[in-house]
């Protein structure tokens, strides 16, 4: 079956999964909100500390989608295909280690968040069975980074798409007690979330050797694959570890607000993921074209590239934002009628216009940094931004300043920004050409 690698028929692909996919913890969200507000604080909380280590996976996802990419633009199917192997056998043993680890230190890791009486029961719960399901997760994270990889994203898609229906339905069944089954609340959404994860990934797995044509000779360790995988993977994934790090220790200073506060964030996290999606999507596509191109060696291509698709997702991003926002009102009561949580969204929703323009650019940037093999910088840039001015200045304007949720907000907008600029910076002194020197050690 013969692959489209163009910007075009990786971004279409690429946009409607991540559509879909967020969607599927919206629908999460809005069937939780009929059953309780609580509820929609509980598993906002429990996600973020799932986000937290679940980032791990993204070590092997993140190694292996730079490589594949950047041995297809040499022409080195073999080198492709040892990445794979290596990649789905080192992020099994990782997803099963963090599965083990999350079940059994849930209620510790709730406690070191804060988390309040009234959401611990149900975000223990919650947590415990999304644990469960990050084995699935771990392997399928392989699979879809090669499928887009080699330019089969439609494919994901697909089951994207029908996973979403499943969760539904799931949720449907489970969250309120229809037909045979019991009412079980939060636990019925965590439960259709797991049982729709390992059919997903079933599938997947069917895709791999199907389309993709993988060898099962190719499944094991390679020392020099695997040497590859952690150097471009490891940085990436402890860029994204320090933020969901940062996540943690700020929503622990949200939950000191009330349980209003937590829930309105999940409402706010919600909304922007649909804004979000447009700059991920815009960034995916372009760092496969980016690392096909890093491969060819044809780095100018790669760097105006680049900055077009850089441009145009601002654009995008920032009609976006003006739209959400003059339709918050209509939007935030399809979610609550709490009037605290609705005022305080609809305050925070005009500061993402700033905050999701810097994110976008951030994502870009980063992730053309990443295919190009220039992971640390990133990295020292997302350590000293975020622990040195997002996290203080949250403390000082959100809590010592009274200023709250919003306060927070701006501290996440000045860290997004600043670093955009440092990345932009990065890209332009095109130090990330000398980055891929590997190449040329394999044999083609």
């Amino acid at each position: 079956m013969k692959a489209k690698r163009t910007f075009k028929s990786l971004f279409w692909p690429t946009f409607i999964e991540l559509i879909f996919f967020m969607l599927m913890g919206t629908i999460d969200t809005l069937m939780l909100s009929q059953y309780s507000d609580y509820a929609v604080g509980s598993v906002g909380n429990a996600n973020t500390l799932i986000h937290m280590f679940g980032v791990l996976l993204l070590v092997v996802a993140n190694g292996v989608a730079v490589l594949v990419s950047q041995y297809i633009g040499a022409k080195k199917q073999n080198e492709a295909q040892k990445i794979i192997g290596s990649g789905m056998i080192i992020n099994a043993f990782v997803g099963t280690t963090l599965a083990i680890s999350l079940f059994f230190a849930s209620s510790t890791l709730l406690n070191l968040v804060n988390t309040k009486p009234e959401l611990f029961v149900d975000s223990n719960q919650y947590l415990r069975v999304i644990a469960i399901s990050l084995l699935f997760v771990a392997i399928s994270n392989v699979v879809t980074a090669t499928l887009r990889s080699y330019g089969f994203a439609k494919f994901i898609t697909y089951v994207v798409m029908i996973g979403n229906v499943l969760n539904v339905i799931g949720n449907y069944f489970l969250i309120n007690g229809h037909w045979i089954f019991p009412r079980l609340g939060v636990y019925g959404a965590a439960l259709s979330t797991l049982i729709v994860r390992i059919m997903m990934m079933i599938v997947y797995l069917y895709l791999l050797f199907k389309v993709i044509k993988f060898s099962l000779k190719h499944l094991r360790l390679y020392a020099e694959s695997t040497k590859n995988i952690l150097r471009i993977g490891l940085p990436s994934a402890a860029e994204s570890w320090t933020y969901t790090i940062m996540q943690g220790i700020i929503l622990s200073m949200i939950n000191t607000l009330g349980p209003e506060f937590t829930t309105a964030r999940t409402y706010i996290n919600t909304i922007l993921t649909y804004i979000y999606v447009f700059s991920l999507a815009f960034a995916s596509a372009n760092a496969v074209m980016t690392g096909y191109y890093i491969g060819e060696r044809n780095y100018e291509k790669a760097h105006q590239q680049t900055m077009r698709i850089a441009i145009r997702s601002l654009m995008v991003v920032l009609t976006m934002t003006l739209l959400v926002n003059f339709s918050s009102g209509l939007i935030l009561n399809a979610f609550s009628s709490n009037q605290i949580i609705i005022d305080t969204a609809r305050r925070i929703l005009w500061i993402a216009i700033i905050l999701e323009v810097g994110r976008s650019f951030n994502l870009i940037l980063i992730q053309s940094l990443r295919s190009a093999g220039d992971t640390t910088f990133p990295l020292v840039m997302a350590i000293f931004s975020m622990f040195g001015i997002a996290i203080p200045l949250a403390y000082f304007l959100g809590l010592s300043l009274s200023i709250g949720l919003l306060g927070i907000y701006i501290a996440y907008t000045v860290d997004e920004v600043i670093r955009a600029i440092f990345m932009y910076i990065r890209w332009q002194s095109r130090k990330w050409e000398s980055k891929s020197a590997y190449l040329e050690k394999t044999a083609p």
